[in-house]
């Protein structure tokens, strides 16, 4: 399934967009997830002391993988590589108009869970053998959060020196 990109950018805030690498970089793969953006949760013990993941964080490593390659198939960055991830998170609609429409602005961001650091762990250990072999590999990243209208995730990756 294909997705446009700038489609998905344009439902954004522009203080958000104006800030990316990843969109304007020649060479970057680039990919949208849709639903909204999961964190990677802790392992778990069983009683007899033996470590699993958990099967949320399983299904929605699952989800990105195969919305990633549904749309750019398997395409290996070797060497080092740049990572940029934008979550766009659900504005809660308990909140008052006003402060709906301020979220969706963009003057109010999302510092609420999952933390990004989570975030960013289950979509690099989602593209792990997608857009690289480990993301080990992944030397220069970032992750970003912000409200919208219809959450989802964008991924951008580029091969860097």
């Amino acid at each position: 399934m294909e997705y446009d990109i700038q489609s998905h950018l344009y439902r954004i805030p522009s203080s958000v967009v104006s800030c990316l690498t990843g969109p304007d970089h020649e060479t970057a793969i680039m990919a949208v997830i849709p639903g909204t953006p999961t964190g990677k949760s802790r392992p778990r013990l069983t009683r007899k002391g033996r470590a699993y993941t958990p099967a949320k964080t399983v299904l929605a490593e699952e989800h990105a993988r195969t919305a990633v390659i549904s749309q750019t198939g398997c395409k290996r960055l070797e060497g080092p590589v740049a990572l940029e991830i934008l979550t766009v998170m659900p504005i809660p609609v308990s909140w008052s108009k006003k402060k709906q429409n301020a979220a969706q602005a963009g003057e109010i961001r999302p510092a609420v869970m999952p933390d990004f650091d989570n975030l960013a762990k289950l979509y690099c250990d989602a593209m792990n053998g997608v857009w690289w072999q480990d993301d080990r590999q992944i030397v220069d990243g970032r992750c970003i959060k912000c409200y919208g209208a219809d959450p989802f995730v964008i991924m951008w990756c580029w091969q860097v020196q």
